[in-house]
């Protein structure tokens, strides 16, 4: 889809210098390869929300920016991308299967593809090998993306790299005439420009980047930065393993370098205040009087408000009513006979579940305070780019923390020489005398996926889901027409603070709905025991009693409102999330240990999975008689953060009230 918008390049001299080593300019440091910043300072700065973008779609939403405030440089549309990095993937993988021969191996596996040669015992198995041309086919593929991804990045940073070594010329007051003196001074860090996008950040998600401290240690440029428990986290992480350790940075996906290329830029380009949405590029000055119009004349038309929308929540609403439409089209073919028109049916009311959420929450109460527009985006964030990324980050949190449980289990069976060699020769039933006979160990693996795997890692991918997110709702606003006509400087905010509170929740909650709803998605989906129609509804309504996300976002809003707008500067992240990851893994803690008490109850009686008592079927049941105390509790619990919410919810709207009252009689003295 071709965009209107027009990049405006870097307005930067691109005249040569003739010398290749220069000071940085007046008042910046200078780190490897001439930026003004550390590769290594991602996550360093709690007041930057760019460091979230880089991270996001392993940094492709970044990138693309990166390359349109560099080179006017439009992403490739839609389709493309999905053909390339979605369509054509699918189908060798659907290839590889379809064409597939069975070949036989050992039972032991000590050979493969020999069919004469047989195990100890003479059992042989079977499985499915693709043909090696395919194979070598897909291979070939995935490393033509990796060097097509890795040339284009690493372009990126070669003309940031040169554009800064001008800018150096330029502050010394020298004229670059030469272009063969930048030419040599790239190919003297070409290392580097390998190093922070090399081929195997693509395919082994890993790369290290060579000791990145300052040319100049003058402790003067030292920024003086209010730093949280994240940060402080990230600076020590950095400091004693990747630093002090092995002298390198290691990086994912190339994420540490776009974040560092984007801060270049936006210093570069004067786009510190992210005026402009990304993916579509369109400045905000485009769309968001028509939205500030709708607010000062109080309009409560809904159709005035969804017209009033910019060009990426109109592309958002037009993926989703495609997708919509092709999942229709897709259960009533008949294709799939675990996904009818019945299960659509399903997904649908999934959906309008977390919608009529999203419409009690912002149009029925705080229609006024942020626009539709930003629902949408931090929505489509919530749903798109957090629950993905929470997934990722709790597959490695999972496996730190197994480790951890696993270190405990050891200790139990270097004590418990019977239970070790049962675990040998029948692990299912060893397991199980485990869980009976050391529930100790079984609850504190709860308690670590609780409180770290699911509550920890959720609730701060939710607050950076609603950090990353740039929208003109929540920046400083000026009235409309005196914008328009250059009085904006003058012209005090007109939004209270007690609407931007208001807005920040919305925003925060709408981010929670769309990870909720995702999350729904695939319990109802993909984590439910059978395909049964009737346990995807119980599934769907057990978890919409429970609005867990969107309570703990809220709270989440009160940390950040007094950050933002009170200016109490000690409130972190960590003060900020600390209450929803109380509630959050409280929640799940009570819901995981009775049913692992459950569980053992079975084992203990012989109704367990593996016992060859008869059962009634209960394949369509969910809940039965001994979750209702749980439910009871847990409804109990989520009744206990609502009362938290409202009660520091109101004390905050009246020092709002208040700070309000104190602006507008300053502002009124001003003009007297």
């Amino acid at each position: 889809m071709a965009e209107t918008s027009v990049a405006v390049p870097v307005s930067i001299s691109s005249e040569p210098d003739g010398g290749l080593s220069s000071p940085a300019p007046a008042n910046r440091r200078e780190f490897r390869g001439g930026f003004s910043s550390s590769i290594c300072d991602i996550f360093r700065d709690p007041s930057r929300r760019t460091d979230c973008c880089s991270i996001a779609c392993c940094g492709v939403l970044s990138s693309d920016r990166n390359r349109y405030l560099l080179f006017g440089e439009l992403p490739p549309p839609l389709w493309r991308r999905l053909l390339m990095y979605l369509i054509i993937p699918a189908l060798f993988i659907a290839s590889l299967n379809y064409f597939a021969v069975e070949v036989k191996i050992p039972a032991n596996g000590s050979s493969y593809g020999n069919n004469d040669q047989q195990g100890d015992n003479g059992d042989t198995t079977t499985i499915k090998v693709a043909p090696l041309p395919l194979r070598l086919a897909f291979y070939a593929y995935l490393i033509f993306l990796g060097i097509r991804g890795r040339i284009e990045k690493r372009k990126t940073r070669t003309e940031i790299m040169t554009k800064l070594y001008r800018e150096r010329a330029e502050a010394r007051g020298e004229v670059v005439v030469d272009p063969n003196q930048v030419t040599r001074y790239i190919h003297q860090h070409r290392l580097d420009v390998i190093r922070a996008h090399s081929l195997c950040s693509c395919c082994c998600s890993c790369c290290c980047y060579a000791h990145d401290l300052t040319l100049d240690d003058n402790n003067e440029f030292e920024d003086a930065v209010e730093e949280d428990s994240c940060s402080r986290f990230w600076d020590c992480l950095s400091k004693t393993f990747w630093n002090a350790c092995c002298g390198m940075w290691c990086q994912c996906c190339s994420a540490c370098a776009i974040a560092q290329e984007e801060r270049e830029i936006e210093r570069l380009t004067g786009n510190v205040e992210h005026k402009m949405d990304y993916i579509t590029f369109e400045p905000f000055s485009e769309y968001f009087p028509a939205i500030q119009h709708l607010n000062e004349t109080q309009t409560r038309s809904f159709v005035q408000h969804a017209k009033a929308i910019s060009k990426l929540s109109v592309k958002l609403l037009k993926n989703l009513a495609a997708v919509l439409a092709i999942l229709v089209l897709f259960a009533l073919s008949d294709i799939d006979k675990n996904f009818t028109f019945a299960n659509m049916i399903v997904l649908l009311l999934t959906l309008c579940q977390a919608f009529f959420l999203e419409y009690l929450i912002w149009w029925r109460w705080n229609k006024f305070d942020i626009s539709f527009d930003s629902v949408i985006k931090f929505f489509a964030c919530g749903f798109l780019l957090t629950t993905p990324m929470a997934m990722i980050f709790e597959l490695v949190v999972s496996i730190i923390t197994g480790l951890i449980s696993m270190v405990a289990m050891i200790f139990i069976l270097v004590e418990d020489s019977e239970l070790l060699d049962k675990l040998q020769t029948d692990p299912k039933h060893a397991m199980k005398d485990l869980a009976v006979g050391h529930p100790a160990l079984f609850i504190f693996s709860l308690f670590l996926n609780a409180f770290v795997i699911a509550a920890l890692c959720e609730e701060m991918i939710k607050y950076f889901g609603y950090w990353m997110v740039v929208t003109p709702d929540l920046l400083p606003q000026k009235r409309s027409n005196d914008a328009n006509n250059g009085n904006g400087e003058n012209t005090p905010n007109t939004k209270s603070l007690r609407s931007t509170g208001s807005g920040i929740t919305v925003a925060m909650c709408s981010v929670a709905l769309g990870f909720a709803c995702c999350e729904n998605l695939l319990y109802v989906f993909g984590y439910t025991p059978s395909q049964s129609l009737g346990v995807e509804i119980q599934t769907l309504i057990a978890r919409s009693i429970f609005p867990v996300h969107p309570l703990c976002a809220a709270i989440q809003s009160i940390g950040v409102c007094r950050r933002d707008l009170e200016g109490q500067r000690g409130v972190g992240i960590g003060r900020i999330i600390s209450p929803a990851i109380l509630l959050h893994g409280s929640f799940d803690f009570v819901l995981m240990v009775a049913a692992y008490l459950q569980q053992v109850q079975k084992i203990k009686e012989g109704n367990d999975d593996d016992s060859d008592i008869p059962k009634e079927d209960d394949s369509d049941a969910v809940m039965s008689e001994e979750d209702i105390p749980t439910l009871v509790f847990s409804f109990g619990m989520v009744l206990v953060g609502y009362i938290y919410y409202v009660w520091q919810s109101r004390a905050q709207t009246k020092r709002f009230t208040a700070m309000d009252r104190t602006a507008a009689v300053d502002e009124s003295s001003m003009l007297v």
